[in-house]
């Protein structure tokens, strides 16, 4: 049986998201999702192909959590039913990325706990964009003066 603890989520590291963006899928051929559960401070750029999913509105809205379920299971049944890797983040990955990452995984039913590997970006959007903030090929509408 699959766990709810927070041992379920991984943290992984910019330079692996990276591969996988440029690869189109995690490393182990499965689809992925990025998540950026910033609100306000999502402007100045974000990860290429991500979803804004404010953190405020999956904490407080049952239904934005089951929006965010059903578009997730779709990116998996595009290529038959696949484990689709969940990549949350937001500016640090220290608050909100971690807890939208933990809201999701106990909104899963038992039944698709197994259909979802759940990861944290580590160092969140403030370490992306200092790595890959001005490689337009994995990162959008990125504003390098509003981080410097």
């Amino acid at each position: 049986m699959e766990s709810r603890s927070i041992t379920a989520i991984k943290y992984i590291d910019a330079s692996e998201l990276f591969k996988w963006l440029k690869l189109g899928h995690s490393t182990s051929n499965e689809p992925f999702q990025i998540i950026d559960v910033r609100g306000s401070d999502y402007i100045g750029g974000h990860i290429k192909g991500g979803w804004n999913y404010p953190y405020r509105q999956l904490r407080d809205n049952v239904d934005k959590c089951r929006e965010l379920r059903a578009r997730l299971e779709a990116v998996g049944s595009a290529t038959g039913p696949a484990v689709v890797n969940c990549v949350f983040h937001c500016a640090l990955s220290q608050q909100r990325g971690p807890s939208a990452a933990m809201k999701f995984l106990r909104t899963l039913e038992d039944s698709e706990l197994a259909r979802f590997r759940i990861y944290v970006l580590r160092g969140g959007f403030n370490h992306w964009q200092s790595l890959y903030g001005d490689d337009q090929a994995v990162t959008e509408s990125y504003e390098k003066d509003l981080w410097m």
